[in-house]
């Protein structure tokens, strides 16, 4: 009889102990609180105006000019919708144009920043005009206050004065006085143009 072949040891493959188990998933990161900005008041707002025409004599032809700003020292925004104007006649006997707001597109002014809300001509077709342009002199010292429109309230701009001469002047319509400055007659502004020629 043929001899067996010795038994093969039996080997059994053990895992290590302490083997690398897969990573944990990463604690989610808690996000910041939100921040809720205070909304702008009007303590934090301030308006200035400028003109190339400040305290300079213009003759009633000419355009007068107005450069409005406005200061927003808030930590949000604030919306500008107009600009409203005022005229004082502080001279002269002249009747001054009727309160008017130059409406603008609605302007974001950014926080803790200056922006330009308005720059233009005030009026159409000059300065100043007169009842009866034939007989009609002189100057009148005007004055013109503006204030800014905000969504949240008025802001005072200021104010700056000019001298207007009258000498060779458009006659004032109907509604003149919605627009420009007019000159009325008067026997004053008469014998003043016939000294003038």
């Amino acid at each position: 009889m043929g001899r067996l072949a010795p038994a093969l040891p039996l080997v059994v493959a053990v895992a290590a102990c302490g083997g690398s188990n897969p990573a944990a998933a990463p604690s989610p990161t808690p996000l910041p609180p939100t921040t809720t900005l205070a909304p702008a008041t009007l303590a934090d707002l301030s308006a200035a105006v400028t003109s190339p025409d400040q305290n300079h004599q213009l003759n009633c032809r000419d355009d007068v000019h107005a450069r409005v700003t406005l200061t927003n020292r808030a930590a949000s925004g604030i919306v500008a919708t107009g600009v409203r104007k005022s005229s004082n006649s502080l001279s002269g006997g002249c009747v001054s144009a009727d309160d008017f707001t130059y409406r603008i597109l609605p302007q974001l002014v950014a926080p803790n920043s200056t922006s330009v809300v308005m720059d233009r001509v005030l009026y159409d077709g000059g300065s100043g005009c007169c009842t009866n342009p034939k007989q009609c002199g002189g100057t009148c010292d005007i004055e013109e206050v503006f204030t800014v429109v905000t969504e949240i309230g008025s802001v005072p701009a200021g104010q700056f004065v000019y001298t207007l001469e009258f000498s060779g002047c458009d006659a004032c319509g109907a509604s003149a006085t919605s627009r420009r400055s007019c000159r009325p007659f008067s026997q004053a502004a008469a014998a003043a143009s016939m000294s003038s020629r």
